[in-house]
């Protein structure tokens, strides 16, 4: 029997690793080997932490009127709260039951998504009052409205007939 010199090379790569595996089974490399230990650090004394100065309301009223971070911001708008707009635009798009917690998902007329909790507000002042499987009850100042769920339905079955295979016997 010859061998040729990839079957010799093949041979002692597979007995090298043959035993590398037996020497990892046996418990080589198991034992754990710590760095001897050092003296400890010198630690600062522990002081008691410094006080925060109390701040006026008139200072603390700047932080709103510029950042400290943005120069050249300006104060956030004014949003009309008193208008209503019936919930135009906003389109009910889930609705979360879970045990006590009941969410209603939404969608608001600039494409951002929203979630709700029964009780929680919307920004144009609508309460979310109730909320079912299909429909969530909104209420503003006596006004009730409703969202429901968009129902999908399936396409009406084809009318076209059905594709069949030739039958051809086989080979």
């Amino acid at each position: 029997m010859r061998f040729s010199r990839l079957n010799l090379l093949l041979i002692t790569v597979a007995a090298v690793l043959g035993g590398v595996v037996i020497s990892l089974l046996l418990g080589t490399g198991r034992e754990a080997h710590w760095l001897p230990a050092a003296a400890p650090r010198n630690l600062p004394a522990n002081t008691a932490p410094q006080s925060l100065p109390t701040l006026t309301a008139q200072a603390l009223s700047l932080s709103w009127q510029q950042s400290i971070f943005s120069a050249d911001r300006k104060p956030d708008l004014v949003s009309g709260k008193g208008a209503t707009t019936a919930l135009q635009g906003i389109v009910l798009t889930g609705v979360v039951i879970d045990g006590q917690g009941q969410w209603a998902l939404l969608r608001l007329t600039n494409k951002r998504t929203r979630k709700l909790a029964v009780g929680a507000t919307l920004d144009d002042g609508w309460t979310l009052s109730e909320l079912s499987p299909l429909q969530a009850t909104f209420t503003y100042h006596g006004q009730t409205r409703q969202l429901s769920l968009p129902v999908l339905r399936l396409p009406p079955p084809s009318t076209a007939p059905v594709i069949t295979l030739p039958n051809v016997p086989r080979p």
